[in-house]
């Protein structure tokens, strides 16, 4: 792979994915350390046209009545698949990790190295478990208050309480193998998201030391401030710091000049948690995460959606949705902190109108690509053949009256606004993670995933968790598949039979929205976790979020 200078200029992405395929899902397009890849893009891709004109305050985006919200009810059969992938997930979390610090990897095939936010989603996976019966009470607390005293006790992984992105599995510090060394926010959040989730269902020691992390985090060390940034860049939490010399990773450094500047799941997470923070002077004012643009297009007429040009992936609609329980909070009011030009939005029915958006793309195909269909669909961040790719598709544009520019909505140009369907990758995660939004379409990809073959009749995608013979630490890559559920991504062969390809790794930001997606849909166990603590019922009050 190659190596990766800023990977966090996606927000969120694994240990390998070299700089080709990303694009922003900030301000900034590119890093000045790195060389940008353009995916491969088909004849048949056509730049997306305006879709009309709306004035962005009176738009309110809200479920129709009588649309069912998760949790919902499943079958008996479908229950039993559920199970299945869930375990897989949880495999992955609980076997590959380092003994010594209970960390699971970024991935599989590097053991050594942890990301900061896949031990966030292994710490909310862990109450999951227990209540599937997969592991004990006291075995998961155990790894839990393993994870948090290794992370606690070492210096070196911090910055203004927010972590390095990579670290080392076998000592929580800085790792001898990274592709970046940086703080970053969004990776951060995440895992003050899963140290919030196991505060809330172990209590004690685990919740002594998980929220002394989060009371730790000072948001506002992060802010951008000054002329290094355009005027309506400022005062929005950056993407990270970085130190001057590895040497000294918590010495001297700066921000990253790439702010969390428009409304995207990973944009709001960031912030919300900022606004959230128990700490009064590591806080950020409420406003800023109302100033979050909030540009707007439409996929079906007259079902308008707050997007953003940088990223048209599924994951960037993902994310927050394990945590904040969006489809129960309604639609938010930006007018009442003062802030206007934008749309009233439940991020829940903006992420649903997505993934139907993703759905109906791959259902039509333009660019012919292998894999897409009406049970392959959801492009999305993900290994590729050729190293890491982050295909996406975008809505049509809907001109904005009365709002400015670059305050209220990223300026871009339309013609350059293109669907990337990639090489026709696609990672089962993604569409199985949109069982938030979709279930029946969610449930009957990931049947349809599970039920690929080779042409020797084995499981093309599918590795039987009940199947697991390694010891902890011992993962088994490259010796057939490990017990982790799916792969993480695969592209058919073409019509000539050539061109199958399925990856051989699996990836903890992949696995961790796949479980706790499930689990909400299936009972709501994260969301309420997380809801229960002080901090996040003082950001939603803060935030003034919550149906009227």
């Amino acid at each position: 792979m190659k190596p990766l200078s800023i990977a966090i200029l996606l927000g969120v992405c694994s240990l390998g994915a070299g700089v080709g395929g990303f694009s922003a899902g900030c301000q900034s397009e590119a890093a000045p350390e790195q060389t940008p890849r353009s995916e491969p893009r088909s004849g048949a891709d056509q730049p997306a046209k305006a879709a009309g004109e709306v004035v962005a305050s009176d738009v309110v985006i809200d479920v129709a009545m009588g649309r069912a919200l998760p949790p919902y009810s499943f079958s008996a059969e479908d229950n039993a698949l559920l199970d299945e992938v869930q375990h897989g997930c949880f495999n992955f979390f609980w076997y590959a990790g380092d003994p010594k610090t209970g960390m699971a990897p970024d991935r599989a095939s590097e053991p050594r190295v942890s990301s900061i936010a896949g031990v966030g989603f292994q710490l909310s996976a862990f109450p999951v478990a227990v209540e599937r019966g997969w592991v004990t009470r006291a075995e998961a607390e155990a790894r839990t208050l393993l994870i948090l005293k290794t992370l606690a006790g070492n210096s070196e992984n911090r910055k203004g309480g927010l972590f390095y992105h990579f670290l080392d599995g076998a000592t929580g510090g800085q790792p001898s193998k990274a592709y970046e060394h940086v703080v970053s926010t969004i990776d951060s959040a995440l895992f003050f998201c899963g140290a919030i989730t196991a505060s809330s269902y172990f209590g004690g020691e685990v919740a002594r030391i998980a929220d002394g992390l989060v009371a730790d985090a000072d948001w506002s060390f992060f802010v951008s401030k000054g002329d290094s940034y355009q005027p309506y860049e400022r005062n929005f939490v950056t993407l990270g710091w970085k130190p001057t010399s590895l040497v000294a990773p918590t010495g001297a450094g700066k921000l990253l000049p790439y702010v969390w500047v428009d409304a995207g799941d990973e944009h709001r997470l960031v912030t919300f948690l900022a606004v959230a923070a128990p700490t009064a002077s590591h806080a950020v004012d409420p406003s800023m995460y109302y100033r979050l643009r909030r540009g707007l297009g439409e996929n079906v007429p007259g079902e308008p959606m707050v997007w953003f040009p940088w990223s048209g992936a599924l994951f960037v609609q993902l994310f927050a949705h394990c945590w904040l329980d969006y489809a129960h909070l309604g639609p938010d009011n930006p007018a009442a902190f003062e802030v206007a030009q934008r749309a009233r939005v439940n991020w829940w029915e903006n992420a649903r109108r997505t993934t139907q958006m993703h759905r109906d793309k791959a259902i039509k195909n333009p660019a012919g690509k292998p894999t897409l269909g009406e049970h392959a669909w959801g492009l999305s961040a993900s290994d590729i053949e050729g190293g890491y790719g982050v295909p996406g598709v975008f809505p049509r544009p809907l001109m904005m009256k009365g709002s400015r520019p670059e305050w209220d909505y990223p300026v871009t140009n339309t013609d350059k606004i293109v669907d990337n369907y990639g090489d026709g990758t696609i990672a089962p995660y993604a569409a199985g993670s949109a069982i938030m939004f979709e279930p029946a379409a969610a449930i009957a990809a990931m049947r349809h995933y599970r039920g690929l073959k080779k042409a020797d009749g084995d499981a093309l995608l599918w590795s039987d968790p009940k199947m697991i013979s390694m010891g902890w630490g011992k993962t088994q890559i490259g010796a057939g598949r490990p017990g982790f559920g799916f792969a993480d991504a695969y592209r058919e062969a073409e019509k000539g039979g050539t061109g199958l390809w399925v990856a051989p790794d699996y990836v903890a930001i992949d696995q961790g929205p796949l479980i706790l997606a499930i689990e909400n849909a299936r009972t709501g166990l994260i969301t309420k976790l997380f809801h229960q603590h002080p901090v996040v019922k003082a950001g939603v009050k803060r935030l003034k979020l919550g149906p009227k």
